[in-house]
């Protein structure tokens, strides 16, 4: 099945995103009006005492609107087998003939296509004024909706957990990233703004036009400190090797391709000003997809769903510390892993002295659900994967030196385990590591050269034991605001 647009449309708003984020500058006080040309209008705050209008109606409209249109799509266009559904199929999901289950559909259907499913239902409601859990309501309704009577499949256990979880972490960051380059209030802003907006979050851009800027959840405050970069790059050269008895077997010898990329983080640590009280308050996400020949693309987005905050103005160390919801999806063709889950962990910003800052993150997540497995060039397999409940460890650390470049660590584990919700019993270990360095060469360009490590170690029995491993290496240029790498609060 499918039910979702083509997920390059996505990375790439998320690339371009926040380089329109920031405000135009204002005519100098003593320009004549006939010659100041037409600004952008501030956005509209409400009084302090105003009460904050919700609409509860409109996003329930719009998500069976969103369900309707894309089973419709399916079912007469596409003609898509599981849309081909009658009134005994709808039936059988209610009278235990097609009870919940779990499936193992194709990957970036259920990986991708069902949590950005669900982050429309999310944004529609989160642009129409409700609260963060209230909206999430609206998601699970929309997958049950969908699971129950737009398909002829049994409902997917996977699917509802993915398109609740998934959708509400990936719709909250779209939704407040959007709201960086439209601020709440409305006003007037540049069509290239206004359709960067439509690009990042379409339901939270069809809200703002229905209801003229005028609704708030009153839970996303104004002007974050952010951090973003614009990554295009060459990767020079991708190998994968699987380990077999006879030796190495070459999987992939890929050459030079074009990788575009982009970081986000909102609400960045060391701002002593910012209060991080609200789920996603702090958020980190980034989106890089690369092509020709093996195309690789991954989204992981990590925010903070309940948690404090520590260090004070004066202090050399600051972080935050809490509970975290996370949202992955890596595919490379041969090793890919994509999960939801929530963790405890921190992030930090330390100051070392001498104008050098460690920036850092540890996060140690349980996953009700993930993925992991591949997708054999070799073969047309396109189920070679697993999964399972399990957990993750994410871990980063950043030397900076502001003006000057910075050096960087990624390091992600994902371990799935397999037999819990179908067989076979196993595990899949996937493990991706990013060695990255950058240098400034002006104040908003850098030059880097990044080398990124995979491992997929998979234990499935004798007969279903694959080790598989490789790297490259890729050239980058970074876009900047400013030359700080993400140096907050100095």
């Amino acid at each position: 099945m499918s039910r979702s647009p083509w997920w390059l449309v996505l990375a790439l708003a998320l690339w371009a995103a926040p380089a329109l984020a920031r405000e135009p500058e204002a005519p100098p006080a003593e320009a004549p009006a006939s010659e100041v040309p037409p600004q952008e209008e501030p956005p509209r705050a409400p009084p302090a005492d105003a009460p904050l209008r919700r609409d509860y109606l409109v996003p329930a409209l719009e998500g069976v609107a969103v369900n309707l249109g894309i089973f419709t799509f399916h079912n007469l266009l596409t003609l898509e087998p599981f849309a081909l559904i009658s009134w005994d199929t709808v039936k059988s999901h209610f009278d235990g003939r097609a009870g919940w289950t779990f499936d193992v559909d194709n990957f970036v259907v259920n990986q991708f296509a069902h949590p950005y499913h669900g982050s429309v239902a999310f944004a529609a409601a989160r642009s129409s004024g409700v609260p963060f859990w209230q909206s999430g309501v609206y998601t699970v309704v929309s997958s049950l909706m969908w699971e129950y009577f737009a398909e002829n499949e049994a409902p997917a256990i996977n699917d509802q957990i993915t398109t609740t979880l998934g959708g509400m972490f990936l719709g909250e960051v779209l939704h407040r990233t959007y709201r960086v380059v439209i601020p709440e209030g409305g006003g007037r802003v540049s069509p290239l703004r206004r359709l960067t907006g439509v690009l990042i979050s379409p339901a939270s851009a069809l809200n703002d036009w229905i209801f003229g800027g005028e609704v708030s959840p009153g839970d996303i405050d104004a002007a974050p400190p952010l951090y973003f970069t614009l990554t295009p790059g060459l990767s020079l050269t991708t190998r994968l090797r699987e380990r077999t008895e006879n030796g190495p077997r070459l999987l992939v010898d890929q050459g030079a391709q074009v990788t575009l990329g982009g970081e986000l983080t909102y609400g960045a640590v060391g701002d002593p000003l910012w209060r991080y009280h609200r789920p996603f308050s702090y958020f980190d996400a980034s989106a890089s997809v690369t092509f020709p020949g093996t195309i690789m693309g991954d989204i992981y987005i990590r925010g903070l769903v309940v948690g404090a905050q520590y260090g004070g103005a004066t202090s050399r160390l600051r972080g935050l510390w809490g509970l975290f919801g996370l949202y992955d999806f890596g595919a490379n063709n041969i090793v890919q892993v994509s999960s939801v889950g929530v963790g405890l962990g921190t992030t930090l910003q330390w100051n070392l002295g001498r104008r050098v800052y460690l920036q850092g993150t540890a996060i140690v997540a349980g996953l009700g659900f993930a993925a992991a497995g591949s997708l054999g060039l070799e073969s047309k397999l396109v189920r070679d994967y697993h999964i399972g409940p399990g957990v993750a460890g994410v871990l980063e650390a950043r030397l900076v030196r502001p003006g000057l470049g910075m050096l960087r660590l990624r390091a992600r584990e994902w371990q799935v385990n397999g037999g819990v919700y179908t067989a076979p019993r196993g595990f899949e270990a996937i493990t991706y590591v990013t060695w990255d360095a950058r240098v400034s060469v002006g104040r908003h360009l850098a030059v880097g050269l990044e080398v990124p490590i995979t491992l997929r170690v998979s234990d499935f029995g004798p007969e279903d034991t694959r080790v598989i491993g490789g790297g490259g290496a890729r050239l980058t240029l970074s876009f900047m605001p400013d030359d700080n790498f993400g140096v907050t609060g100095r």
